[in-house]
C-alpha cells in the first residue's frame, strides 16, 4: 500500500523575530515541509501544495498586511495559521483577534490556529513612555506598557513547547 505523503509549505510574516522562532518550530516539527519568508512566496506556488502552514504577526488587532495580501489568494486550501501578538495571553483577547484573523480565510479548510505572545518593538515601548508622561492617569496605557515590558522575552520556551505540541497535535 502506498502512503499518501503531504506536500507543506511553511510561510511566515515576521517584522521583530517572533514569528520567525515559531516557523522554526514549525519547520523542525514537520517532515520535508519547503518553507519561504511571505516576500518570497509567489501565488501561483500555492497549488504545488497540500498544506499551508501560514505564520503572521499581528498589526492593530488583525493580520499583518503581507498576510493579508497572501490570504486572498488562499481559497479552497487545507490551511495552519500560527502568529504572534504584543499582548499577553489573554483568552478573550485572543479569541477575538483570532476570529477576527480567520475572516480572511473564510473559503479555506482552517486545521488549527496557534497564537502566542511576541516582544513588540522597542519604539512602541518608547511611544507607549512617552503617552504615559502626557497622561499619567491612564491606566489602561500603564497597562499595556507593563504587558509589553514583561513581554519583552516571549516567545519563551514556554510558548516554544506550547506550539511544538500543537504542531505535534495537528499533523
Amino acid at each position: 500500500r502506498k502512503c499518501f505523503k503531504m506536500k507543506s509549505l511553511i510561510v511566515y510574516s515576521s517584522a521583530t523575530g517572533n514569528t520567525r522562532k515559531l516557523e522554526e518550530v514549525f519547520a523542525n516539527e514537520i517532515e520535508d515541509a519547503e518553507l519561504l519568508s511571505i516576500q518570497d512566496v509567489k501565488v501561483s506556488m500555492l497549488k504545488n501544495f497540500d498544506m499551508l502552514y501560514l505564520g503572521y504577526w499581528v498589526d492593530k488587532g488583525d493580520l499583518d498586511a503581507a498576510s493579508a495580501k497572501l490570504a486572498e489568494h488562499v481559497q479552497n486550501a487545507k490551511i495552519v495559521l500560527f502568529g504572534t501578538l504584543g499582548a499577553a495571553d489573554n483568552s478573550e483577547y485572543y479569541t477575538m483577534v483570532k476570529r477576527r484573523i480567520e475572516t480572511h480565510f473564510q473559503d479555506a479548510k482552517l486545521y488549527g490556529h496557534f497564537l502566542c505572545q511576541g516582544k513588540v518593538q522597542e519604539s512602541v515601548i518608547a511611544r507607549y513612555r512617552q503617552m504615559i508622561k502626557e497622561h499619567p492617569d491612564d491606566v489602561h496605557m500603564q497597562e499595556q506598557l507593563k504587558n509589553y515590558e514583561k513581554g519583552r522575552t516571549h516567545p519563551d520556551e514556554t510558548d516554544l513547547q506550547k506550539a511544538r505540541d500543537f504542531v505535534r497535535f495537528i499533523t
